[in-house]
């Protein structure tokens, strides 16, 4: 079976070049000269600070960030598994 051929691994490779997009955009966007190009357009998600519970504390964060590298890294993606 060739790779990318069945659903599952369509969906996997799509969602894993998003991601990987994702990073190098959040990545350029520390330089002066990508940053405008590579800023977020949205963000969103939330953040639990604390939960107390009898034997430890817990927190966590989840946030999705979407910019030109999401775009580019889906387009990519979607060309990959055509």
């Amino acid at each position: 079976m060739a790779m990318g051929k069945s659903p599952g691994s369509r969906w996997s490779i799509l969602v894993l070049a998003i991601l990987l997009g994702t990073m190098l955009g959040v990545y350029l966007q520390g330089f002066d000269a990508t940053r405008p190009l590579f800023r977020d357009v949205t963000r969103a998600g939330f953040d639990v600070h604390e939960i107390d519970l009898i034997f430890g504390t817990v927190g966590f964060k989840l946030f999705l960030r979407l910019n030109l590298g999401s775009l580019l890294g889906g387009l990519f993606g979607l060309w990959i598994i055509r």
